[in-house]
């Protein structure tokens, strides 16, 4: 990719380039060998890189990863030649200390970068708990919502039941409606036709013409 686009993009594009451009100078690549060898060994760090801190950690923390890997590339270089047979007795005593004094710093740099990622993984757990029980919170929410919404559906059909099963002549039985107050100025309603009177009415009616009838012989 250009490097000119990488900076116009800016953010995590030019991070991570930046981070694999100080890799590659940092490390220190055999000059002897061939340059598919050198591309295969800084394709190997670069890996390593990606494992040990990803894109989604802390920038400290891949920072804390790229000198690790330098150290130990460093490390190594002091190593072999302390192995080398080419070398004299004194310029190979002094590679070994310097490849003891940067492995020295390698294992302490693995521990940051364990610690690091520790702290990642914790932080990690404690989000998605945290996700977990807000979720459950709005399940918990929503399902009251529906048991009140459920409730009060099934108090309106019983109402409704209640009103369906009442008897048509329900308004005959209703109390007489409230005596008017005194000096009330509400007019009376004009009288209306008669009804006609039922058979028991009118039997109730001969029986007291009868009396009546009764009444006015005797006197």
């Amino acid at each position: 990719m250009d490097p000119y686009q990488v900076i116009a993009e800016g953010g995590e594009a030019l991070i991570a380039g930046w981070l694999g451009v100080t890799l590659t100078a940092g490390l220190r690549l055999p000059e002897a060998e061939s340059e598919e060898r050198g591309e295969f060994l800084l394709a190997g760090a670069k890996a390593a890189l990606e494992q040990l801190a990803p894109a989604g950690a802390w920038l400290g923390e891949r920072l804390q990863a790229v000198q690790f890997l330098c150290a130990h590339s460093a490390a190594m270089h002091w190593q072999a030649s302390a192995n080398s047979s080419y070398l004299g007795e004194p310029v190979r005593h002094r590679a070994q200390r310097f490849a003891v004094q940067m492995l020295a710093l390698t294992s302490h740099q693995l521990s940051t970068l364990a610690r690091l990622r520790d702290q990642r993984r914790r932080e990690a757990e404690a989000a998605e708990r945290q996700a977990w029980r807000k979720e459950a919170h709005e399940t918990k929410e929503q399902l009251a919502r529906g048991s009140a919404f459920t409730a009060e559906l099934e108090r309106m059909m019983k109402l409704g039941e209640e009103a369906e099963a009442m008897p048509e002549s329900a308004a005959e039985l209703a109390p007489p409606a409230a005596l008017k107050s005194a000096g009330a100025a509400v007019p009376e309603p004009p009288p209306g036709p008669e009804s006609r009177f039922n058979r028991q009415q009118r039997r109730a009616l001969e029986r007291m013409a009868r009396k009546r009838g009764h009444a006015g012989r005797n006197t």
